[in-house]
């Protein structure tokens, strides 16, 4: 009897054996797994209003969605494009929006609570692209000269006051002519110089299949009348949360990656955009002088990303309460800076 038992327990062990084989294989895999909580969170969805769609101006981010850097910093951005993202934001339509600072004072002035957190371009690409005749700030005695609206004139106004040449029609003076953003009056010969950025006049010259080097340009930064562009804006209202303050800062930090990239890959950053670009496409070697200019106002990884300059800010805020004729500002904005999302990211 006890071997006939033995042999009995010899058959069950044998035949439970592979249960007991797959219940093994079963727990070290569940072993070697990581458990639900610690997989990746789901990404926080945040709206960004953009000035426009994928350019040299915008490159950066687009760069920093095609290339996971949002998704790694815990982000799924959509991007939303306004001719005046300010607007979008203080509307409650995004959650943040890259506008120049002109645009955005004035909103804030007219009585939305939103805030400067961080400053992309470090310096002003708007320039005044004239005929080759003109050479010097004196010969432009007498000439029309086309405009943009918005708050970018304040800089020509203050340029005009500090060379002393009258803007209102005079015999020793300029003709102000409103146009919209794009060299046409030029090309009608309206105009003797009109109103660019540094980054966008390449595809606007190759229009008129005309290069920088068919003009004079004169930089706004070069002659000390520049107001500050692209920086990124919140409702100050999120300010108060640490959770949104994260958010922002997250955005920047991906935001940060992207522009490093255009930095260090131009060329592919070109390529990028080329492939993006309405038909016809533009040139490669177009596209790269425009990435190459916003490049120099970015200066990523001279300083610390998003940082302000206090200086610039300054002067930005003199000349938008005192350039003639129609000052965009009235008072001196109050309370419109936030430092608390830049010193976030460089805490990280």
């Amino acid at each position: 009897m006890e071997r006939k038992a033995r042999s009995v327990v010899r058959r069950a062990a044998a035949i439970h054996r592979p249960a007991r084989i797959f219940a093994a294989v079963l727990l070290a895999l569940l072993a070697a797994s990581p458990p639900a909580a610690a997989q990746d969170p789901v990404p926080i969805p945040i709206i960004v209003a953009l000035p426009e769609g994928p350019s040299a101006r915008t490159v950066g981010y687009y760069l920093a969605e095609a290339g996971g850097w949002f998704a790694q910093a815990g982000l799924d951005p959509e991007f939303v494009v306004a001719e005046e993202p300010a607007s979008l934001l203080a509307d409650g339509a995004a959650d943040l929006a890259i506008d120049i600072m002109p645009n955005a004072l004035r909103i804030r002035a007219d009585g939305a609570d939103i805030r400067h957190v961080a400053q992309v371009f470090q310096k002003s690409g708007l320039v005044l692209a004239c005929r080759p005749s003109i050479k010097e700030p004196k010969d432009l005695k007498g000439m029309n000269i086309s405009l943009w609206s918005g708050g970018r004139e304040g800089s020509f106004y203050a340029w005009m006051a500090k060379v002393g040449l009258g803007i209102y029609g005079e015999a020793d003076g300029v003709t102000i002519l409103r146009e919209g953003r794009d060299p046409d009056s030029y090309r009608s010969r309206s105009s003797d110089c009109f109103t660019g950025e540094t980054y966008a006049l390449p595809l606007q010259l190759a229009v008129l299949g005309k290069t920088a080097f068919d003009y004079r340009i004169f930089s706004y930064e070069e002659v000390g009348t520049a107001t500050l562009e692209d920086g990124v804006y919140a409702r100050g209202e999120d300010l108060k949360y640490p959770d949104r303050i994260q958010r922002i800062a997250r955005f920047l930090a991906g935001a940060r990656d992207g522009w490093q990239h255009a930095a260090d890959e131009a060329r592919k950053a070109a390529e990028f955009l080329a492939e993006r670009a309405s038909p016809p496409a533009p040139d490669l070697a177009t596209l790269l002088r425009g990435v190459w200019a916003v490049n120099d106002l970015v200066e990523i990884g001279s300083i610390p990303f998003g940082r302000l300059d206090r200086a610039a800010y300054d002067r930005t805020v003199t000349i938008l309460l005192t350039a003639a004729p129609d000052p965009l500002l009235k008072t001196a904005p109050l309370g419109a800076v936030s430092d608390v999302v830049s010193n976030a990211l460089e805490a990280e």
